[in-house]
């Protein structure tokens, strides 16, 4: 029975194992359309920042708003277009890059998800502030109260930004098993990530309004960094190329092994003389051998 059971676990092999899940590969116009709207989103989010002039305040008179407002209107207007564009731009490009790590149903992937719809709920609601700011003051009279109550939520939304799921940590990691970008992009991506929890805790204590001290510029060269990283991840993507996939293990040595042995094992058995069959052949032959001589 033993000998059975090794002769059966030969044939049928070593169990072999799944097949190792990889990601999905997409066409080259797939990865330039991911990569132009990373690209573009980075550039709309950058001009929105440095579309508008230094606001007032937050202690200023009503009058200093008004004035402001008013005399930015177009640029406001068209600040938050760009904010609420490039940031969806820049959603949709993190979430192509998710994709193509094929960990769209992985946990991380979930959360880069919720990340994701986070940080546009929130600059929409930038968006709605600004355009409340600039539509109010345009209006005057008792819609200048508007205005001063939308200016000072519009300066709390800016905290939000890094309160919210940071969105780089969970793509970080996810880059870091998957080989979408070079290793280099999955390590900055979970460094930077990872400060925004903490410059965000820290804003909330001693940044001022409009981001500034210290601490407000560490925050602005951080938002600052993030999209130099979205822009040379954009560059870089279409670039990369798959790496080869490797050989299934049967097919390997040790496959090949497994193989032999199963080659082997289905050759039939050699059937082995019975007792004393040598010996009775050995005396046929010794007679044949003396009939010879005489």
């Amino acid at each position: 029975m033993p000998a059975n059971r090794a002769r059966a676990a030969a044939a049928t092999g070593p169990p072999q194992a799944g097949p190792v899940a990889t990601p999905p590969t997409v066409p080259l116009w797939w990865a330039l359309l991911a990569s132009a709207a990373g690209l573009a989103g980075a550039a709309a989010l950058g001009s929105s920042f440095g579309l508008l002039p230094s606001p007032p305040p937050l202690t200023a008179p009503t009058a200093a708003l008004t004035r402001y407002a008013a005399g930015h209107h177009h640029a406001m207007l068209a600040a938050a277009w760009l904010a609420g564009t490039g940031t969806l731009l820049q959603v949709i490009f993190v979430l192509a890059l998710v994709h193509l790590a094929g960990a769209r149903a992985a946990l991380a992937g979930r959360i880069a998800t919720v990340a994701c719809a986070a940080v546009l709920g929130v600059s929409l609601v930038y968006d709605v502030m600004l355009i409340s700011i600039a539509q109010s003051a345009a209006l005057g009279g008792r819609q200048a109260t508007t205005a001063l109550v939308a200016y000072g939520l519009f300066a709390a939304v800016e905290h939000v930004f890094l309160v919210a799921p940071p969105l780089l940590l969970p793509l970080g990691l996810i880059l870091l098993r998957a080989p979408v970008l070079p290793r280099v992009f999955a390590w900055l991506a979970v460094i930077l990530g990872a400060a925004v929890p903490v410059l965000g805790l820290a804003g909330l204590f001693t940044v001022t309004a409009n981001n500034n001290g210290p601490a407000g510029t560490a925050i602005n060269a951080l938002v600052a960094a993030q999209g130099l990283w979205i822009i040379a991840a954009a560059v870089t993507l279409p670039l990369r190329r798959p790496p080869a996939a490797a050989p299934p293990a049967h097919i390997g040595s040790t496959g090949r092994a497994a193989q032999g042995v199963r080659t082997l094992s289905a050759q039939p058995p050699v059937p082995r003389p019975a007792p004393g069959s040598g010996r009775l052949r050995a005396g046929q032959a010794g007679g044949t051998a003396g009939s010879l001589r005489a």
